[in-house]
């Protein structure tokens, strides 16, 4: 259950981290899309033309609570610098899944929809480049050849449709998954080095 904040004076920037903060809470009980600037104002103490001050629609509100969620969700992947690579794989699949867990319509509307919606799109793309980032330096990689870039794009998405699917009826154990996708993983990176002539990893 969401709280409500104190109505006091805050800065520009308090108050917007204020607004998307009520808005991440809400959306871990309710689909993004259907966090409305009434129930974040609600929520939040303060009035609704103050929400669509400092967020011209609906959208714009919708958006920056997705980025505040993805910032969350990077920040628990990149965990583990000092494990083994396959290990830290594996931390960061069980934080990717858990992530989707907590808020699994918000997932789904987003991969779903943002090739409809630019805002979306533009969420989904920053938040796809920057896991892969993520999962080269897990490989120890300062720079990807584009091959390789391009297998763990796929992986990435295989790794989305299969967790998306699995909170369907969660036929397997959730360790079970989470080590199929790191060997799935780990079995494709090799032959991904090859393509194109690619440089094996250091």
């Amino acid at each position: 259950m969401v709280t409500a904040a104190t109505n006091r004076r805050l800065g520009p920037d308090a108050r917007r981290a204020q607004l998307v903060g009520v808005g991440l809470a809400l959306m871990k009980e309710m689909p993004f899309d259907e966090v409305t600037a009434e129930l974040v104002a609600r929520a939040g103490g303060v009035s609704k033309g103050l929400v669509f001050h400092y967020f011209p629609t609906t959208r714009d509100l919708q958006v920056a609570i997705l980025r505040a969620a993805t910032a969350e969700l990077l920040a628990d992947l990149d965990v583990g610098a000092g494990l083994p690579p396959d290990e830290r794989l594996r931390v960061g699949l069980e934080a990717f899944v858990r992530y989707i867990e907590q808020q699994p319509a918000s997932y789904q509307a987003v991969v779903r929809r943002a090739g409809s919606d630019e805002q979306l799109l533009a969420v989904f793309e920053d938040t796809r480049a920057a896991v892969v980032d993520i999962v080269a330096a897990t490989l120890g990689l300062s720079e990807l050849p584009a091959a390789l870039r391009l297998v763990i794009r796929g992986w990435i998405a295989m790794v989305e449709e299969c967790v998306l699917h699995w909170l369907d009826d969660r036929p397997i154990a959730r360790e079970e998954l989470v080590e199929f996708l790191r060997r799935a993983a780990l079995t494709m990176l090799p032959d991904a080095l090859r393509l194109g002539g690619a440089a094996p990893a250091p």
